[in-house]
């Protein structure tokens, strides 16, 4: 029994510090703050509305973010479904309900030194 719970107790810690810590992001989506989102992006994030894609820099990927935040105030935002391919690339799945409508949102980062960036963002009307 005592190997079982310290079995238990690695696989635990093992998954827990492998797993991607979302909150400041989650956050940031729940109260519409462009800024602090921001301080999760790559120098440059792919940004894609409606199927409208474009690479810009993460100030511009900011003031796109604020503008969509202001025309859609964010009442509700919820991870779905979050995963980690082979390579390293981190992403989520998410609902951001909005005074506008619902968006499904998408997101992929990657380790950057130590942490993980936001390198593409997709903005889905539902």
């Amino acid at each position: 029994m005592k190997k079982l719970a310290t079995l238990a107790f690695i696989v635990s810690m093992t998954v827990s510090l492998s797993a991607q810590d979302y909150t400041s992001i989650d956050n940031a989506f729940s109260e519409g703050n462009a800024s602090t989102l921001s301080k999760s992006f790559d120098s440059t994030v792919e940004y894609s509305v409606d199927g409208k894609t474009s690479s810009i820099g993460r100030s511009d990927a900011e003031n796109k973010m604020r503008s969509f935040f202001l025309d859609h105030e964010p009442r509700n935002f919820e991870i779905v479904h979050k995963g980690e391919s082979k390579s390293d690339v981190h992403y989520f799945i998410s609902q951001l309900i909005t005074s506008n409508g619902s968006f499904r949102i998408t997101a992929y980062l990657h380790k950057s030194v130590d942490e993980y960036l936001i390198q593409s963002i997709e903005i889905e009307k539902d």
